[in-house]
């Protein structure tokens, strides 16, 4: 299935409309597939803006938060950029289209080797994945112009800044809980570095030697000061919010622009699908039996011990139906009578052939035909709708009666 314009509705309406206006990042989201970044069964909700689970109790980011990071990063195409947390390996492969190579450090085995494996078959060769702990970074690759981190530390590791290039753009989540800061570091010396605040955001732990432990993964244990770091500072809330790459659990109320990957989404997409079935259904009912005149939905015949009626079903509004009345052979005069209310809906505009009298029985209109003791008679019932909506009615032939339902679309 080609997503290609429900990838630009996406970057239309939760990248541009949002402030996000670097070029190579917009286009670098128009043009990676989202939908191969997430589980199978998961692609109708790719281009949300809302986090989607990968496993390992991770998720990949809302697509705004990505955008925002990418463009504070201030990326050139001769850039070297360090990620810091690959999950799923979308936010490498945005990367890997406007930088010229990407290295992406990944905590859990089995996400790194799916993430590999997806850049492969997509083609990316200038990413670089390894499986190891992001908060020492990947000495061996640098100096970096970049270094973009998907989790949150509680000061900026050493080990990151060490490796920024001069002039090099750290961008990293700083704190616990709702507390967070998206923080941009710029390195303008060999020990100097310029701070700015990006505003409030809410991510997973960064779990590594110079950040949160593993055994207290949701922020209850601190790791130690290290020196040289630069300590998060509060600072007054911004609009700019997101949303991280790992799981988020019984944490506190989310920022306005952060959507939870929780019970409400389920819901949601539950709701969703559930309206997607409905509409389908309509849909195939009004080509089979609305569009297609004389299809499985659209007339239904019912026996009378007297004869037979070919009813429609369902029909359009204002549009002529027929309703034909099979009468057996009888020596003697034949009645066919209908409720006044189907007379609501459905006025008769002739019958063929003409009816011997017309009188009014138990409240239903009575219509007579001459017998015919040769063979069957056939009445064919000009019918023209004039209400839309659900109608029932009673029909009888004889001293006999059934009661029908139809439907009138408008």
């Amino acid at each position: 299935m080609d997503m290609t314009r429900i990838r630009d509705r996406m970057v239309e309406h939760h990248v541009t409309r949002r402030g996000i206006r670097d070029p190579s990042v917009t286009e670098a989201m128009r043009t990676v597939p989202r939908e191969k970044f997430v589980p199978p069964g998961s692609e109708e909700f790719a281009y949300e803006d809302a986090p989607l689970s990968i496993g390992e109790g991770q998720t990949i980011s809302q697509p705004f938060i990505v955008a925002l990071m990418l463009e504070k990063a201030k990326l050139d195409a001769g850039d070297t950029v360090l990620e810091v947390g690959t999950g799923s390996g979308y936010a490498s492969a945005l990367l890997s289209r406007i930088a010229r190579h990407v290295y992406s450090i990944e905590r859990h085995e089995i996400l790194a080797l799916e993430a590999k494996e997806r850049f492969e078959k997509l083609g990316y060769r200038n990413i670089d994945v390894r499986v190891g702990d992001g908060s020492r970074g990947w000495a061996e690759a640098a100096p970096f112009d970049a270094i973009i981190v998907s989790a949150s530390a509680p000061e900026v590791p050493s080990a990151l800044r060490e490796q920024l290039g001069l002039g090099g753009r750290l961008i990293i989540p700083v704190g616990r809980g709702g507390g967070q800061r998206l923080k941009r570091l710029t390195r303008t010396g060999a020990t100097a570095f310029e701070e700015e605040d990006l505003g409030g955001v809410l991510f997973v732990p960064l779990i590594g030697e110079d950040a949160w432990t593993a055994s207290h993964p949701m922020y209850t244990a601190t790791a130690p000061s290290l020196p040289g770091t630069v300590a998060p500072e509060p600072s007054s809330p911004q609009d700019v919010q997101g949303g991280g790459i790992g799981k988020i659990d019984a944490l506190p109320t989310l920022p306005e622009g952060v959507l939870d990957h929780s019970e409400f989404q389920q819901r949601f997409w539950a709701v969703q699908r559930f309206s997607w079935i409905v509409f389908t259904l309509l849909l195939l009912t009004c080509l089979l039996g609305l569009l297609g005149r004389g299809g499985p939905f659209s007339r239904q015949t019912f026996i009378l011990p007297e004869g037979s009626v070919d009813f429609p079903v369902i029909s359009r509004w204002n549009a002529p139906e027929d309703m034909t009345v099979t009468f057996t052979p009888s020596s003697e005069d034949r009645i066919f009578t209908i409720d006044p209310a189907f007379l609501q809906t459905f006025s008769i505009q002739g019958v063929d052939p003409p009816q011997k009298a017309t009188f009014a029985r138990a409240g239903r209109i009575g219509y007579v035909f001459p017998a015919d003791p040769a063979g069957p008679t056939q009445i064919v019932f000009r019918l023209q709708t004039q209400l839309p909506g659900p109608l029932r009615a009673t029909i009888g032939m004889g001293g006999e009666t059934r009661t029908q339902s139809t439907f009138i679309f408008p």
